[in-house]
């Protein structure tokens, strides 16, 4: 029997690919759409459940649909779980070597009005975090910066108000690469290097100031005197490390090559003269060395020992990280100090690119989120009265009633036809040209632009689009409106909300009332047909209406595709309101 793995790469190409549909010129175009103003069959406190039926995706979501609003480039966000920075809490370290789809290696830490993402590089054993990562400490070029609790956290990326308010629900938050961090980030390189068992005995330490005497002995820039305290025995620090902790010079290390104690002079050689010379009242340690092999370049580390516990290993301290390692392996040298057992290190290989080239993918980001604000009646194109309590998505729905306004139109469109816009690859089929500058079409695929041409198939009459009329009314293909419309002339009574009307006999001709808005009464869910010049009746109301004429509801029934479908609990609509609604799709 065959093991699979799916990797966080294929997710993350799905969720990109999707991301990718919207912006690449043969695009496709995606709505979020509002649905169902009628109550639930058990109520609104119970909220119905969806399944992956054909009713539920063919029939059902265009039967309820009201209206949608087109989904933007801006709309869209890949997201990875939310884990806000507590105190006293333990975070998994990154660990190339193990699982961390369910780990909370990384956090949010708010500043302000910012929030600042931070990856744990090492928790300090398995420690309690009690120092919030501070992004005044560190910066886009940093490797990794150290809390006083011993945790290392290399930062990532930011989120500002306006992103987490348009993204961010209480589980997940939005990604918006850095891209100095990206810029910096270095492949290959190595971060972290684990203490996997702590050995013991490590004696080679030592910590002082040089003073004047201690330079550059004989005028030799790769040797210097330790201090007194130092071991009297020749060669104890031969394959050590020294690193400069301070004052000028700092943050310097070489390896010892060389040990010579001859009267009271106990004298190092390097293995090549520091680049800044130390001056006397310069710091520094002596501990064991790091070696790495391996397949990259430059990495340096040196080993901290924890001098109260059997001069432990207690951790590794990277100097410089190196880059190109695809395979590393560290073990501590400098042993001469007579330890009884050997540390066992292990070197953790960064992600593809380095830690920060690929928020997405280092952070688990397998999630999209769409948002789109429904901003009132969206100048007038989509209804504020009444509610509703489905969302979805639709894709690549087609419009059924477009007039384009052409000017220096060439030919003669013939009806039948397609015409295409090149620019924008938007199609529709010709149904009337009045041979002046209206053109009708339907199954309108895409987005036509203005002042931009349109050809005609067959024809190869051309024109060029000064302005749309979408179902009647003026305005573009940002939404639409999937409510049956008719303008009227009322006879008695006021039509209630989510009522039944008809026309003679409700059993074959029926649909549900939603509101009346800009002089027009509009229904859902017909069936049949409602003809106009005759009167409309409302079961419960007993109110009455002439039909005078009828517009379909502005998407042809049953185009695009249904990519996904969520109930809600009921959301009042007002004019002087809009409504954020997220999307949340796992990949």
């Amino acid at each position: 029997m065959s093991t699979q793995l799916i990797s966080n790469y294929f997710r993350l190409h799905n969720v990109n690919q999707f991301k990718e549909s919207i912006n690449e010129t043969a695009n496709s175009v995606y709505y979020v759409f509002a649905a169902r103003h009628l109550t639930y069959p058990s109520g609104d406190n119970v909220i119905g459940s969806v399944t992956n039926t054909t009713e539920n995706v063919l029939y059902i979501p265009y039967e309820e649909m009201i209206f949608g609003k087109r989904v933007s480039a801006n709309d869209v966000a890949v997201m990875i779980p939310r884990y806000d920075w507590t105190v006293n809490t333990k975070y998994a370290a990154y660990r190339s070597n193990e699982d961390l789809t369910n780990k909370i290696f990384f956090v949010s830490v708010q500043s302000g009005s910012t929030r600042h993402i931070f990856k744990c590089l090492d928790n300090n054993s398995n420690a309690f975090s009690v120092n919030a990562p501070d992004i005044t400490q560190t910066s886009a070029n940093d490797e990794y910066y150290s809390t006083n609790d011993g945790y290392q956290w290399k930062y990532m990326y930011s989120i500002t108000s306006s992103q987490f308010e348009k993204f961010a629900t209480s589980d997940l938050i939005p990604v918006f690469a850095n891209t100095l961090v990206t810029g910096n980030a270095v492949s290959g390189a190595i971060d972290n290097i684990q203490v996997v068992y702590r050995g013991s005995n490590y004696n080679t330490t030592l910590a002082n100031t040089f003073i004047s005497t201690d330079l550059r002995i004989g005028g030799d820039p790769t040797k210097y005197n330790l201090a007194n305290n130092a071991s009297s025995s020749n060669n104890f620090y031969t394959g050590s490390f020294i690193y400069l902790t301070g004052g000028t010079g700092a943050g310097q290390g070489r390896r010892i090559v060389d040990y010579t104690v001859i009267g009271g002079s106990k004298t190092i050689t390097l293995s090549s003269a520091f680049t800044t010379n130390p001056i006397s009242g310069t710091t520094y340690e002596v501990t064991p060395a790091v070696a790495i092999a391996g397949d990259g370049k430059n990495a340096e580390a040196r080993a901290i020992v924890n001098t109260s516990a059997a001069n432990t290993i207690s951790r590794i301290e990277i100097i410089n990280r190196g880059s190109g390692y695809t395979w590393a392996s560290a073990t501590v040298s400098g042993n001469t100090g007579g330890i009884s057992n050997n540390a066992n290190l292990r070197v953790e290989q960064g992600p593809k690119g380095g830690h920060g080239f690929n928020p997405e993918f280092e952070l688990m980001g397998t999630s999209l989120c769409i948002s789109v604000n429904f901003a009132n009646s969206e100048v007038n194109t989509i209804p504020t009265e009444n509610d509703f309590r489905t969302i979805g998505l639709i894709k690549d729905p087609l419009f059924k009633s477009v007039e384009l306004s052409l000017s220096s139109p060439n030919g003669s469109f013939t009806i039948g036809e397609s015409v295409i816009q090149s620019n924008s690859n938007a199609t529709g089929i010709v149904t009337d040209w009045d041979s002046i500058s209206t053109l009708k079409i339907t199954n309108v695929n895409g987005v036509f632009l203005t002042a931009q041409i349109v050809t005609g198939s067959t024809s190869g009459s051309t024109g060029t689009v000064g302005s749309f009329n979408i179902n009647g009314k003026a305005k573009n293909f940002n939404t639409f409106d999937q409510r049956h419309r008719f303008t009227f002339t009322p006879i008695s009574g006021t039509f209630q909300e989510d009522e039944v009307v008809y026309q003679t006999d409700q059993y074959f001709t029926n649909a549900f009332f939603h509101s009346i808005s800009d002089n027009s009464l509009h229904v859902t869910h017909l069936k049949g047909v409602l003809n106009t010049g005759n009167t409309l009746i409302g079961v419960n109301s007993n109110a009455t209406a002439n039909l005078l004429f009828a517009f379909p509801p502005d998407l042809v029934n049953q185009s695009g595709e249904i990519l996904y479908v969520e109930n809600e609990s009921p959301i009042s609509r007002s004019n002087s309101q809009s409504e954020t609604i997220k999307l949340i799709l796992q990949f």
